[in-house]
């Protein structure tokens, strides 16, 4: 449904061009439009809470994924249909969306200070179990300053 709605607004850009820009605009405004409200309406009549609503982008999303991939194995007959244009876009579009919602999470939780410790006490287990200290060892300070030359003597 989701490509019939992009190759539906890719045909009216390219047949109306500049002449009826405004029609193609309502066109998209009255698509976004009933999307929000087909979202509403199950939202009302299903009483969807915002819980269920992330259960269920987290469940199709591999699936929109599995059927990106179908696509892009059937891309002889995607051309031929004249829709490969749409698939590229919504596999651009579906890749952004991927990549926000994996990497948004790490960057948020990169900015607190407890992050770096505990990912530094992870990496450092065993030295910090041992009872040594790393900020000494990563800083480059020797306890026995003479060590140079005790080895050589």
């Amino acid at each position: 449904m989701f490509i019939c709605i992009l190759q539906t607004v890719s045909i009216c850009r390219s047949k109306v061009r500049a002449k009826l820009l405004y029609l193609v605009r309502l066109i998209k405004g009255l698509i976004s439009l009933a999307c929000i409200a087909s979202l509403i309406t199950l939202i009302v009549l299903l009483h969807l809470t915002m819980r269920d609503m992330m259960v269920c982008i987290l469940a199709f999303m591999p699936t929109g994924w599995g059927m990106l991939l179908i696509a892009q194995a059937c891309k002889p007959l995607a051309v031929q249909l004249g829709i490969w244009g749409s698939i590229r876009t919504l596999a651009r579009g579906y890749e952004i969306i991927m990549g926000f919602l994996l990497f948004a999470p790490v960057a948020f939780l990169a900015w607190f200070p407890f992050v770096s410790e505990f990912q530094t006490r992870m990496l450092f287990n065993d030295a910090f179990s041992r009872g040594l200290q790393i900020s000494r060892i990563l800083s480059g300070h020797r306890k026995d300053k003479d060590w140079s030359s005790n080895k050589n003597a």
